[in-house]
């Protein structure tokens, strides 16, 4: 199932922008999703700039029997955990399409076409499509910032549509054959699935801890401002951790030490030759 050779995603277009070496990022999306193919994870590569937010919900249990109105005991009903993160896959189709939220369709070939956007920092290169589908695709030949307005007829005899400073010019038909465009709608949706995290340690002998966070919603930013618009070497997630509703690990997993968290689990001290059997058996659970 998972791939030993994505620990390091190949389509990551600069390894220099990595802060966090030594870890990577799957996500299991749901099956019943658009994202689920045999049970394979999307990888994330490694990731960056990770951060975490706990809040909790707590209440206060006050009394006056013996004098004025006073707390005598605070209780937490609920802790929320969500959190934010970069990958540098920015290349990798699946990738895009969560981050877009809609599913790609269209050819197997490398380059890929987005709905136009307002506001939104375009390269030479990029290719967009119509919010309003007219069958053609369209080239950046003048790089910038397109306005809140989108061009209201879009040139379909290989001419120049401009938007801000951006140009945007015909490239011609979308290919149905299937050999020159993927064409990515941008529809903002969120998916649910299982995050999982693998940090190697430098202090157990290069053995891992495996975290799961097996109930959450993942939303990419897919707006404007989603790509790093200086150098376009990132993309945004964020996530809401939804409860870890009773999650335990599959009995074939193995005999390794385990620690609750708020909504997930983590495996401790994972050898390194074993981690991709763990997460293909993690895998094997969640799908059944």
């Amino acid at each position: 199932m998972y791939d030993p050779a994505k620990t390091q995603n190949p389509d990551v277009l600069d390894a220099k922008s990595i802060d966090l070496v030594g870890g990577y990022r799957l996500l299991l999306p749901e099956k019943a999703g658009p994202f689920y193919l045999d049970g394979k994870p999307i990888n994330f590569g490694h990731v960056r700039n990770p951060t975490e937010t706990y809040n909790p919900t707590v209440k206060n249990v006050d009394t006056g029997v013996y004098g004025p109105l006073q707390t005598v005991l605070e209780v937490t009903t609920k802790v929320e955990e969500t959190g934010a993160f970069e990958t540098a896959s920015v290349k990798d189709v699946r990738l895009r399409s969560l981050w877009a939220g809609s599913p790609a369709f269209g050819g197997e070939g490398a380059s890929t076409a987005e709905p136009w956007a307002a506001s939104t920092t375009y390269a030479l290169g990029d290719l967009v499509v119509p919010t309003t589908d007219n069958g053609h695709y369209y080239e950046v030949t003048t790089a910038g910032q397109t306005s809140t307005t989108e061009p209201t007829s879009w040139k379909t005899d290989g001419g120049t549509n401009t938007s801000g400073t951006v140009t945007f010019t015909d490239r011609g038909l979308i290919s149905t054959s299937g050999t020159n465009l993927i064409v990515i709608p941008r529809n903002h949706q969120n998916f649910t699935g299982m995050l999982i995290d693998v940090t190697t340690s430098a202090i157990t002998g290069r053995n891992s801890e495996i975290y799961i966070a097996p109930n959450i919603s993942l939303r990419g930013d897919g707006y404007g401002g989603g790509r790093n618009s200086t150098d376009e070497t990132t993309i945004k997630f964020a996530y809401r951790v939804l409860g870890a509703q009773g999650y335990k690990l599959p009995a074939t997993v193995g005999d390794f030490s385990t620690v609750q968290t708020n909504g997930g689990l983590d495996i401790l001290n994972v050898p390194p030759e074993e981690v991709n059997a763990v997460i293909d058996k993690i895998a094997v659970g969640y799908y059944a």
